[in-house]
């Protein structure tokens, strides 16, 4: 492999993990300048929060570059800090570490000692850290028993009509977003959130504010309800034809 096909590889492998192509001329100079390793820095304001992105590059034996991981830190409003390195095999993007440092859950499939590909959900224990200052990572299996379609399918969406809309949601969801949806009943707009660990989905008003399960469990029944009578009107109705 020569060094400019070697440049667009690795610029490729970037653009893939949501970096865009900001770095492009600086990993290129790095590269033409034969360090062993180098480190790419980028920033970007998200909300109220700053991520800061710390891209690891090494130099094989035979001069080829690799892409090795990178070092991601939100910052919070407050000044609080969360940091955690991802490695290149676990195919984290850039949008991923922002969602895996705000606690939630990213979907991905990932290979065992054994080279077998498996799926599964990853979380951060952002409560925690090991002897390398690492956040433990759990991983909720694909045996674990948590079934994304199945615990949306059970939510009262509205405006999810076509199998398009669910693919984006669903795709969303994996990704560790939060995604805006609409629920019956209601004219204002949620959002929504996978939650593995505990085999459902959590709610949240735009404010961030949790909704309890029993009030989407209230207004479940009462489209369940509703979907029942019209469903008996329309059979009367049928009744009555000639």
């Amino acid at each position: 492999m020569t060094i400019k096909e070697n440049i667009y590889e690795l610029q490729d492998r970037l653009k893939y993990s949501g970096f865009g192509e900001t770095m492009n001329k600086e990993l290129e100079k790095q590269i033409k300048a034969k360090k062993n390793d180098f480190v790419l820095d980028m920033g970007k304001e998200v909300g109220d929060k700053k991520l800061d992105y710390s891209l690891h590059f090494r130099r094989s034996d035979e001069g080829k570059y690799y892409y090795n991981g990178f070092d991601a830190k939100l910052t919070l409003s407050d000044g609080k800090e969360q940091t955690h390195r991802f490695y290149q095999n676990q195919g984290i993007s850039a949008k991923e570490a922002l969602n895996l440092l705000e606690g939630r859950a990213v979907f991905k499939s990932l290979f065992n000692k054994e080279g077998e590909r498996y799926n599964a959900w990853l979380q951060l224990e952002l409560g925690s850290k090991d002897e390398k200052g690492q956040h433990p990572v759990t991983q909720y299996h694909q045996n674990y028993g948590f079934k994304l379609e199945k615990a949306v399918s059970e939510l009262p969406l509205r405006n999810m009509n076509s199998p398009e809309q669910l693919d984006l949601l669903l795709y969303s969801l994996k990704k560790g977003n939060r995604h805006e949806v609409d629920l019956e009943g209601n004219d204002s707009r949620f959002l929504l959130e996978a939650n593995p660990k505990y085999k459902t989905m959590n709610v949240y008003d735009l404010s961030g504010k949790r909704i309890k399960s029993s009030v989407l469990k209230e207004v479940q029944e009462q489209v369940k309800g509703e979907a029942k009578k019209d469903s008996q009107t329309k059979n009367r109705s049928k009744g009555m034809k000639v």
